[in-house]
């Protein structure tokens, strides 16, 4: 699997992964099917990180005391990745299970909405943030563009996110695509809230090393575009001072001019490529660049009459 932003953060995330109520909830929602078959009910659970998948096997087998099985797969594409299924099999004690989770109701009907016990206490609604980017969360590269996404399956499910996220000042967007509800934050400051708000403080901190990087190339870049223009335009003007001072030699020669012009027409023929401060500086006594830059000008103003 590719080294991507988004798996170092979920690699962080799952370090300190503890399976609480709120966080098992969140991975099983963003990721989780229930199949009734013949009035029984199962639970498959699909993850594309092998060690989340052994972390959350060994919890729902130890933690709650629910059997399961989990199994991989080989997947024939370009990525030749594996992807892991966990499967919690039909038993008394999962009913009970799905209910406390807040997934059914007594009734038995699905509830697609964030259990209101998660919503209540800060520190769950944290765990829920963790396990909802866990199980369906993305992030770009910090050295690209500034996106974070996170997609539901069901509308109310993405709209209880966002509810969770601006209880954390956090204000995000969503967008109906392929079928999906995807809840997204496109700003640097917000999304670096978000990654210390769900731990992932060794990923925020890289983040914000990258944003650095990236400020400084920018500055560089501006810097030599501005350089590179500014050269361009010195040039393009002693070209043109050039042509100016060929006209007058042609017309009535360099000698009818003052003996300050000419010293200046001189001196730029021997240096086309210097600057105005650069020539200034080779005059005896030196001039300023606004002295040098005067004195053209007037060349330029008989070159102009002669035409």
């Amino acid at each position: 699997m590719s080294d991507s932003f988004s798996d170092r953060v979920k690699a962080e995330l799952i370090e300190i992964y503890s399976g609480t109520k709120a966080e098992l909830s969140a991975l099983i929602r963003m990721n989780g099917t229930l199949h009734i078959e013949e009035n029984k009910i199962s639970v498959r659970i699909q993850f594309s990180l092998g060690s989340l998948a052994r972390r959350i096997y060994s919890i729902i087998k130890d933690k709650y005391g629910l059997k399961s099985e989990i199994i991989v797969r080989y997947n024939y594409n370009f990525k030749k990745d594996y992807s892991y299924e966990i499967v919690i099999v039909p038993q008394p004690e999962l009913d009970d299970f799905l209910q406390k989770m807040g997934f059914l109701e007594d009734s038995h009907k699905p509830v697609f909405r964030i259990h209101k016990e998660i919503k209540k206490d800060r520190s769950r609604k944290t765990a829920y943030l963790r396990g909802a980017f866990l199980g369906g969360g993305s992030i770009n590269d910090p050295h690209g563009e500034y996106h974070l996404e996170i997609r539901c399956e069901h509308r109310v499910h993405a709209e209880d996110l966002l509810s969770l996220l601006s209880d954390f000042d956090l204000e995000a967007s969503m967008i109906e695509h392929k079928n999906k509800f995807v809840v997204y934050l496109k700003s640097f400051s917000l999304i670096t809230v978000f990654l210390n708000i769900i731990g992932a403080s060794r990923s925020q901190l890289e983040m914000e090393n990258a944003r650095t990087v990236k400020k400084v190339k920018n500055e560089t870049n501006r810097r030599v575009n501005a350089e590179t223009a500014n050269l361009g335009r010195t040039v393009e003007a002693a070209q043109n001072q050039l042509e100016d001072i060929a006209l007058i030699e042609k017309k009535k020669g360099l000698e009818e001019l003052t003996d300050s012009l000419q010293e200046i027409a001189f001196l730029r023929r021997e240096n086309p490529y210097a600057s105005l401060r650069e020539l200034g500086e080779m005059l005896d006594p030196p001039l300023s660049k606004s002295g040098v830059n005067h004195r053209l000008r007037r060349i330029k103003k008989i070159a102009q009459n002669l035409q």
